[in-house]
C-alpha cells in the first residue's frame, strides 16, 4: 500500500456518532457526517432525516433491505444527488455543488457505473488511474496490487466484455480503491463474488482501515463477514435510520443479559427447578434436555452448574450464546415493521 500508515496512537476511536479525539484531547474531524439528510422524488420520501457520522479510519455498514434507501443515501453523501433537505460534511467541509469535485477527488465509489467493455481489465484500471491523477510508477504498482488482491491477475489482458458478472464486480471494487482514497463507498461489494473472493476482499478492506486509516462505508443487505469488518452500523428501513452506533454497544444494549444453553441428562423438570432457584424465571426449556438460561451482570454460570450438580443432574454441555450483527439486523427491522 502506498499511503503511509498513521501511528496507531494518533486516534482514539469513538463509537459511531460520537466524538473522536487525538491524544491531546482535541476533536478529530469526522470523515463523513449526515445531518437531517432527506431526499424526495415527487411526493415520495425515499430517505428521511438521516443523521449519523463516521470517524476517520473506521468501517461503517449501512444496512437495509432492498429499497430501504441505501443507494440514494450514498449518492447524496458523494454529491451525485442533491438532498431535498439536510446537509453532508466530508472531512469537515460541507458538501456543496461548488466544492463537490474537489472533495470527490479524495474518495472512491463503487457503484453500478459501466466499465469500458472494449478495453482489457488492466487498461480499465490504468485509464481510471490516469483520471485519478496517479503518476506512472504508482499506477503500475497499484494496478498490480489490485489485480493480485482481487484475483484478476490471470485475466488482466482479457476484455471486460468477456468477463463474468463476478469478475466485473471485482473490477468495479478495484477501480474504487485504486488511488488509495481516504474515504471509500462500496455498494453491495460482495454481490456476485465467490466465497473465496469475498473473504479476500474483506481482508484487504481490513488492511486499508487498520494500515492506512481509510474510512470505509459499505451499503449492503448481505451480512456475512461484516461483523469482523465494521466498527459501526446504521440500519435503514423505509428510508429511515432505525438503529445507528457502535456494533458492540448496540448488541450489549439490546441484549444486556448473558445467555447460555445447558444440555442436561435426566429429568428436565428437576433441572429447571434447580436453575430457577438461582436465576428465578430467567430459565426456559429449549428443546429436549436443553435449558435456555439468562444471567444478569452479577450472575455466574458456575453457580448454575453447582445448583445442578447438587441436585445430581448430569451436565453434558454449557454453550454461551452470543448475539450477532445478523440478530441485531433482524431484530431492528422487526421492531419497525
Amino acid at each position: 500500500m502506498g499511503r503511509d500508515p498513521a501511528p496507531a496512537t494518533d486516534i482514539k476511536k469513538s463509537p459511531v456518532g460520537g466524538t473522536a479525539t487525538d491524544d491531546g484531547g482535541w476533536p478529530v474531524v469526522e470523515a463523513v457526517a449526515a445531518s437531517g439528510l432527506t431526499k424526495c422524488f415527487g411526493g415520495r420520501e425515499a430517505v428521511s432525516e438521516l443523521t449519523f457520522s463516521v470517524a476517520p479510519g473506521r468501517a461503517f455498514g449501512l444496512l437495509g433491505p432492498n429499497g430501504a434507501g441505501k443507494t440514494t443515501t450514498v449518492r447524496m453523501l458523494t454529491g451525485l444527488l442533491t438532498p431535498s433537505s439536510g446537509s453532508v460534511t466530508l472531512f469537515g467541509e460541507k458538501l456543496t455543488a461548488d466544492d463537490a469535485h474537489t472533495l470527490r477527488a479524495r474518495i472512491g465509489v463503487q457503484t453500478d457505473t459501466n466499465l469500458y467493455e472494449a478495453l482489457s481489465v488492466r487498461e480499465n484500471l490504468r485509464a481510471w488511474g490516469a483520471l485519478y491523477g496517479l503518476a506512472a510508477p504508482a499506477l503500475v504498482r497499484r494496478t498490480a496490487e489490485i489485480l493480485a488482491v482481487l484475483g484478476l491477475a490471470d485475466r488482466a489482458d482479457s476484455l471486460v466484455g468477456e468477463l463474468s458478472k463476478g469478475m466485473r464486480q471485482k473490477l468495479s471494487v478495484g477501480r474504487a480503491i485504486l488511488h488509495e482514497p481516504e474515504l471509500v463507498f462500496l455498494d453491495e461489494p460482495t454481490a456476485g463474488l465467490d466465497p473465496e473472493a469475498a473473504v479476500e476482499l474483506t481482508k484487504y478492506l481490513k488492511e486499508m482501515v487498520s494500515g492506512l486509516r481509510t474510512t470505509v462505508i459499505i451499503c449492503t443487505h448481505q451480512l456475512h463477514g461484516l461483523e469482523s469488518l465494521c466498527d459501526g452500523v446504521g440500519i435503514l428501513k423505509g428510508g429511515r435510520l432505525v438503529v445507528a452506533g457502535d456494533v458492540h454497544r448496540l448488541l450489549s444494549q439490546r441484549w444486556p443479559r448473558r445467555r447460555y444453553l445447558i444440555a442436561v441428562a435426566g429429568d428436565l423438570a428437576v433441572a429447571k427447578r434447580a436453575v430457577s432457584a438461582v436465576v428465578g424465571d430467567a430459565v426456559h426449556g429449549a428443546g429436549d434436555d436443553v435449558l435456555d438460561v439468562s444471567l444478569d451482570e452479577e450472575g455466574t454460570i458456575s453457580s448454575v452448574v453447582e445448583a445442578l450438580v447438587r441436585q445430581r443432574v448430569p451436565v453434558r454441555a454449557v454453550v454461551p450464546q452470543h448475539p450477532t450483527l445478523q440478530d441485531l439486523y433482524f431484530s431492528a427491522i422487526e421492531d419497525h415493521t
